[in-house]
């Protein structure tokens, strides 16, 4: 996921501020260029979301299990055509990035995780890297956290812990056709509605 603030043209970049999604599956590596875009949105500055004006700005990324379309709720849906090697009706979920508003995402996407990234039982590294080329930006990330969700929250959230209610609510699944989901966060569909699966699938990647 990309934040940029520079038009490469060489990359096919939307513009010269924009957020987007990149990935070159489990077979290939990863690059900001083209031919690994999933989805993009360039009308940060159309929105008043100046990223290189200097300012604070706040950022989430979600991924949650199914598809949730809503496209009353969620306008920015968008997707390239390397995007469609990746959905896939086997542990597909929905992807979102939000940027200053935290109400409507700028990218949703939906996205079968275990076909887009050489996961390790199920679980995969999370960070932050910045480049600027031959030009020269300051980035700084000054408050960060990771959420996430799990099964039992009663036994990940265990009585006497320090902001028990908070661990609570976090790691609450959130539901999916009107059905609380069950198992762990990596899903096969199944029963309940889903049930857990957590290989690699990476050796039928498309």
């Amino acid at each position: 996921i990309e934040f940029d603030m520079y038009n490469n043209k060489e990359f096919e970049d939307v513009n010269d501020m924009h957020v987007a999604v990149h990935t070159g599956g489990c077979r290939l590596p990863n690059s900001g260029a083209g031919s690994t875009l999933l989805s993009s949105f360039g009308a940060l500055r159309g929105s008043n979301r100046f990223l290189q004006d200097g300012g604070f700005h706040t950022a989430r990324v979600q991924y949650t299990p199914g598809v949730d379309f809503n496209p009353d709720e969620q306008p920015n849906w968008s997707s390239s055509a390397h995007l469609q090697q990746f959905i896939k009706s086997d542990g597909i979920g929905t992807l979102r990035i939000f940027v200053d508003d935290m109400t409507t995402a700028v990218i949703n996407v939906p996205i079968s995780l275990k076909y887009a990234m050489k996961l390790t039982d199920g679980k995969a590294w999370v960070g932050f890297t910045a480049s600027t080329g031959s030009m020269w930006q300051n980035q700084d990330i000054l408050d960060w956290k990771f959420l996430e969700y799990h099964p039992d929250p009663e036994t990940a959230c265990p009585v006497g812990i320090t902001a028990r209610a908070q661990c609570l609510e976090e790691k609450a699944w959130p539901s999916f056709q009107g059905q609380p989901l069950v198992g762990t966060p990596y899903f096969e569909p199944g029963g309940d509605p889903w049930s857990p699966e957590r290989g690699s699938v990476c050796t039928t990647c498309p």
